[in-house]
């Protein structure tokens, strides 16, 4: 857990990554209860960790260090890590059928960490292609610059709630309701400023980093340790921290199964070759 101080740190830090939306103030509000900002190792790293994750990337953690109003993020932390098990599972499922091909043919060491790299690197870079050629960006709604004033101009959350029509006791209310109960009263806020709520798509460049980063890390992975054992060992180990993976990412025995029934009816397949 954090003191009031780091977690006053963390939302005065949330609040400047959303510069220029409703968010800005949204976390300004939730974090004027709390003590002022103080600059620490911790913090420090929960600044660097959303600068290159993203807000939605670290939701969950922070959530579970105590950081109030993060409800906010919940549909856009489910994409984000929803589209990090689909692309971690398709690398798994592919290069396990791969290795498991090569086992089944005895393929020397060198054979498997060749296509290792190869199955690594050309899957990175297809999928790449691909995130590059489909992503859509998302269709905003109006503004809360066109609709509503700035939020570097405007006074405060209940400026913009008074600015899209909410009366003054209505707008002080959730602004007070907010900065008590950030999970009580966000519904209530986002039916009178919807625009307060962020985008729930990963960012292209989050979508090319799920996307890709698997199949490099099992490519690297598995022909380093390929190279450490012996023929059958090597891939073998490879195969079996794959699955420890897959169990990692699903914690469900179903997928798992899946894994592990595609690889041996490769290996299988392979090995059949011998008597045909």
């Amino acid at each position: 857990m954090l003191t009031s101080a780091e977690q006053g740190s963390i939302m005065r830090q949330l609040s400047d990554l959303e510069s220029g939306s409703s968010r800005q103030w949204y976390w300004l509000e939730i974090a004027q209860k709390y003590p002022a900002s103080i600059v620490n190792k911790k913090t420090k790293l929960v600044s660097i960790a959303l600068r290159c994750l993203g807000i939605n990337a670290c939701a969950a953690i922070l959530r579970r260090f105590g950081i109030k109003g993060l409800n906010l993020y919940h549909a856009a932390s489910q994409q984000f890590w929803a589209l990090a098990q689909h692309k971690s599972n398709d690398a798994l499922l592919f290069s396990g059928c791969v290795l498991a091909l090569l086992l089944g043919f005895n393929r020397l060491p060198a054979s498997q960490q060749l296509a290792a790299w190869v199955v690594g690197l050309g899957g990175a870079t297809w999928q790449l292609i691909r995130t590059i050629r489909q992503f859509t960006p998302p269709v905003l709604p109006e503004s809360d610059e066109e609709r509503l004033p700035g939020a570097e101009a405007s006074l405060g959350l209940q400026g913009m709630l008074l600015a899209a029509g909410v009366s003054p006791a209505v707008s002080a209310a959730l602004v007070k309701g907010i900065t008590q109960d950030p999970a009580g009263f966000l519904a209530p806020l986002l039916a009178n400023l919807p625009s307060l709520a962020p985008d729930s798509q990963p960012s292209r460049a989050q979508q090319i980093a799920l996307s890709t980063t698997p199949w490099l890390l099992i490519g690297i992975l598995s022909s380093w340790l390929i190279g450490l054992l012996p023929a059958f060992w090597g891939g073998g180990l490879v195969l079996f921290l794959m699955l420890a993976a897959g169990w990692g990412i699903h914690r469900s025995v179903k997928p798992i199964g899946l894994l592990a029934i595609s690889w041996l009816a490769c290996g299988l397949l392979a090995r059949l070759t011998h008597y045909i």
